[in-house]
């Protein structure tokens, strides 16, 4: 009896945690995908309004390919479920087996005890046991006895029907799950198509750029030669900055205690920081980067660019002192931010309030970013400053996963 009382608590356990990890990785699953699906809708959102611009393709190409990217981590998230789900259904499929097992034995002992009791069955039987008994504490122990019999029986049976009824909902849940994969099947299909209606899309972006390849590589020149100014005028500002605060230091690179401690929190925020714009996909990546058209042709960043919505606002990503102040001609109004021994670079802003000596906090308003027709790019740099200068840094790196 003890026993099997503990194999029946063990059970319920077993199935009780089986069902909150279950149900925790299964939210866990879905507030991803209810993610990857914001994004998807507002890359769509990017993707038509640059259509409307016919001098943009490459812009599409590049959002049409972080679109595929997130359908990709969709489709991922439906067969990481999918694993899920397949476990839940053998292990179901083995507690019922179990159960039914359970069931046919204790089924098999109640029908042994039964047929015992039909063989006793006068009363004046279990009288003449009791009065068999040499004594009368004999006689009482043979009385509880079968007292303790009946009740056994009893409970025997009460075990059968709330097996019964145990694997009855088991049996319920295991057909609400089939009904979950299958669900989640249909779901994976549809992405799928749509995965590569995408790529077809890509493609067909793809080709009209080659024919045009040598409108295409003028336009190149003319980015990366805006790019080096932009790269050129940053790195200046930098340079500036960091002989300003060597002369006030007596030619050395000296970090106060203050920015000791800042610089200290910047780095222990690295992967965690937020992004400075609310919504946005990076269509530029930090370094060199392969051209997606062009053969041969590798364009070099310092930073990320994110294209987002005209006049979107571009946030500070860490509390700091506003260094720098300054107009690009193409790049539009640029902010440097001191953060201890490392500075973020904001730039093709406008509406910029702050002027140099600032401090800010994280989350505060710098500016907008500055329209290009139906999209904007939100530029973003950091930089790690050293006695030799400054190092640019992979914004991506640095701030929070997407």
């Amino acid at each position: 009896m003890k026993g099997a009382s503990f194999l029946k608590f063990l059970f319920i356990v077993f199935v009780a945690i089986s069902s909150a990890v279950s149900g925790q990785s299964k939210a866990e699953l879905q507030r991803q995908r209810d993610e990857i699906n914001k994004k998807i809708e507002y890359t769509r959102k990017l993707i038509n309004e640059t259509k409307k611009n016919q001098e943009a393709e490459a812009s599409e190409l590049q959002l049409l390919k972080e679109q595929i990217n997130y359908r990709g981590q969709l489709i991922k998230s439906f067969e990481s479920e999918l694993r899920g789900v397949e476990n839940e259904i053998q292990s179901s499929e083995r507690n019922i087996r179990e159960l039914e097992a359970k069931i046919a034995l204790m089924k098999e002992e109640y029908a042994s005890m039964i047929y015992q009791a039909y063989k006793n069955r006068h009363s004046h039987d279990e009288l003449m046991y009791i009065f068999a008994a040499n004594d009368f504490n004999q006689a009482f122990k043979r009385f509880k006895i079968l007292q303790e019999y009946a009740d056994f029986r009893k409970q025997q049976a009460n075990e059968i029907l709330a097996t019964q009824d145990k694997m009855r909902s088991r049996v319920t849940e295991l057909e609400k799950i089939r009904s979950d994969k299958q669900t989640i099947l249909e779901e994976k299909s549809q992405e799928s198509k749509a995965l590569d209606e995408d790529r077809k899309e890509g493609e067909k972006v793809l080709n009209k750029l080659r024919q045009e390849e040598q409108k295409l590589k003028k336009q190149q020149q003319q980015q990366e030669a805006e790019r080096q100014k932009l790269n050129a005028a940053i790195k200046k500002k930098i340079e500036e900055e960091l002989a300003a605060e060597k002369k006030k230091t007596g030619g050395k690179f000296e970090i106060t205690p203050e920015g000791k401690i800042i610089s200290e929190k910047f780095e222990q925020n690295k992967g965690s920081l937020p992004w400075p714009v609310k919504r946005g996909v990076v269509t530029e990546r930090y370094g060199k980067q392969p051209h997606p058209t062009l053969p041969g042709i590798v364009t070099d960043n310092n930073g990320i660019d994110i294209t987002t919505e005209p006049n979107s606002i571009v946030s500070a990503i860490f509390g700091g002192t506003v260094t720098s102040v300054f107009n690009i001609p193409g790049a539009g109004q640029n902010v440097i931010i001191t953060h201890g021994a490392y500075k973020t670079v904001y730039t093709n802003l406008k509406d910029v309030s702050l002027v140099k000596g600032d401090k800010v906090a994280l989350g505060d308003a710098i500016g907008q970013a500055l329209g290009q027709g139906t999209k904007a790019i939100a530029h973003l740099e950091i930089w790690k400053m050293t006695a030799e200068g400054g190092t640019p840094q992979n914004p991506e790196l640095w701030l929070k996963k997407r």
